[in-house]
């Protein structure tokens, strides 16, 4: 899936630069490009990241039905 349209980010680009470390918005942008468009893709990248983290905490809580 593509997190950023303007820069052709996908979400294995963002999941492979978050397990090289970069953990931030400002990580990814720097890295990636992300919001470097439009911005649109912000909140997504930032939700993705959030639940990145969450997954190696084992915190991923269940999505109600």
């Amino acid at each position: 899936m593509y997190i950023c349209l303007c820069n052709a980010i996908t979400e294995k680009a963002v999941r492979d630069c978050a397990a090289k470390g970069n953990c931030s918005l400002e990580q990814l942008a720097s890295e990636l490009g992300v919001g470097a468009g439009c911005g649109r893709c912000r909140e997504c990248a930032h939700d993705l990241l959030r639940d990145l983290r969450q997954e190696a905490t084992g915190t991923l809580s269940a999505s109600p039905a």
